[in-house]
């Protein structure tokens, strides 16, 4: 996805005038069904409120991520309130576990039984992760659909 020139900016001001604790980290993530749901990860992991920055990364075994999150801690603690939680809420079911960690690379495991094209669809009909754990008048500001907003008060 191309940026332009208002997001750098925003980002690169924000980065150097907020006192914020970020950590680089490496998600390599095992099971994934397919390069249309890496996609789809690609771009829910952008949104996710403690997410600064995603960049994909491909390898022929595992698919993986360059991430940085906002935080401090146990790197697997951070992914797992981060980024698993509300990918888990979006699809409604616990998909995204986590593995091993070692420093700054993280494995998670995709269950094979949320392979299946009715959990995976999720990642593209229900609402953005990030709204899950979101109060609900910001849900209610982003989201106008009475169905949408009924998916995201049944979260996980």
């Amino acid at each position: 996805m191309p940026k332009d020139g208002a997001d750098e900016f925003s980002r690169d001001f924000f980065l150097q005038h907020a006192s914020v604790t970020t950590r680089k980290v490496t998600l390599n993530i095992d099971g994934i069904p397919d390069a249309a749901a890496v996609d789809l990860l690609a771009r829910e992991l952008v949104g996710l409120p403690d997410v600064i920055a995603a960049a994909p990364r491909s390898s022929a075994k595992t698919r993986g991520y360059d991430v940085q999150l906002v935080g401090s801690g146990a790197v697997s603690d951070l992914v797992a309130k981060a980024v698993l939680k509300p990918l888990n809420s979006k699809l409604g079911q616990v998909c995204f576990s986590l593995g091993t960690s070692s420093g700054e690379q993280v494995s998670v495991v995709f269950d094979q039984r949320c392979t299946e094209a009715s959990v995976v669809s999720r990642l593209e009909t229900n609402p953005p992760a990030g709204l899950y754990g979101a109060p609900l008048g910001r849900q209610k500001s982003v989201v106008k659909d009475p169905e949408m907003l009924r998916k995201l008060s049944i979260a996980i």
